[in-house]
């Protein structure tokens, strides 16, 4: 038996194997907490920033002569596609997508949890190459310039990429949660709690 430091009884077997259990659904929560806090500060930049900029070209038409910002259009094509993979990793970390639940209810919780587990490596695989073909896309378009701005074609496959390695490192760190604890701990937090 191996002593546990501060505790007055000595570790056992199931308590040994516990401890590994617990620093990885710690490190899996940890990584969820930092990408869910940097979604949220995109989610409400770009939601300030898409929402000022409209308003200001709508006002603006009304003041000035030339009916509007030049880059009133721009701006919004370069922010919003940030705007919507914050939302959509947000939402896989919750498990708020839409999912056939048919197989898993036929299946026991060995079952259920080795399904979740195949299915999503099979799903973070799928992410994986379309991050490199988002990054591909980014470079080609990155010739491509806005007129007024002067702005890379490059933000929205940016922002793609991004967005899939991130739903990837979220379903993953759920898979780490499902392996160590079971399907009770699949997901980060409620729909709700996101929101």
């Amino acid at each position: 038996m191996i002593r546990n430091p501060g505790a007055e009884r000595p570790l056992t077997g199931a308590a040994m194997a516990q401890e590994p259990r617990k620093l990885i659904v710690t490190v899996a929560d940890r990584i969820d907490a930092l990408v869910a806090g940097v979604c949220r500060l995109v989610v409400l930049v770009t939601g300030i920033a898409l929402t000022a900029v409209l308003t200001m070209n709508v006002a603006s038409r009304y003041v000035f002569a030339s009916g509007g910002f030049a880059a009133a259009q721009e701006l919004p094509e370069r922010l919003f596609p940030w705007f919507i993979v914050a939302g959509i990793v947000l939402a896989a970390q919750a498990g708020g997508h839409m999912s056939v639940e048919w197989l898993p209810g036929k299946l026991g919780p060995k079952g259920r949890r080795i399904l979740f587990i195949a299915s999503n490596i099979i799903v973070i695989g799928a992410y994986l190459v379309l991050v490199n073909e988002a990054l591909k896309l980014a470079a080609i378009a990155a010739v491509e310039h806005s007129p007024v701005l002067g702005l890379s074609g490059s933000h929205g496959y940016w922002a793609m990429a991004a967005g899939l390695g991130l739903t990837a490192l979220v379903t993953f760190c759920s898979c780490l949660r499902v392996a160590a604890r079971g399907m009770e701990s699949a997901y980060r937090a409620r729909f709700e709690d996101i929101t």
